[in-house]
């Protein structure tokens, strides 16, 4: 968590030795042990309310509308490329009559109007 070795250790408990001496240092020892796990017990519990939180309606009623709006994008995604297909089937279609009526002599068409 700190990234503290073990030489930056024996360095703090020496000083603490020489500052506080050692008849306080047991004593301040249980003290910053007791902080400690008050410390932890503090962000046990705002981590488990926050999970808890996190776990409510709204929070929920947020994943499924994201989730709808997944689906809605890759529905509208496929209909634009269906859309795309069926145009370019209709342009198709299309060229091929040009085409057709385009091989076809002023001749042979006049013989199909009568």
């Amino acid at each position: 968590m700190f990234d503290i070795g073990f030489f930056e250790l024996v360095v703090i408990g020496v000083v603490l030795l020489v500052v506080m001496g050692p008849e306080k240092l047991p004593e301040v020892a249980k003290q910053a042990a007791f902080m400690v796990r008050k410390a932890r017990q503090t962000m046990f519990k705002l981590r488990s309310e926050m999970s808890q939180e996190m776990q409510g309606t709204p929070f929920e009623d947020f994943q499924k509308a994201k989730q709808e709006m997944a689906d809605l994008k890759r529905d509208i995604r496929q209909m634009g490329s269906d859309l795309a297909n069926a145009a370019e089937e209709k342009i198709d279609v299309d060229k091929k009559a040009e085409i057709q009526t385009e091989s076809t002599s002023p001749a042979q068409a006049d013989e199909n109007k009568s």
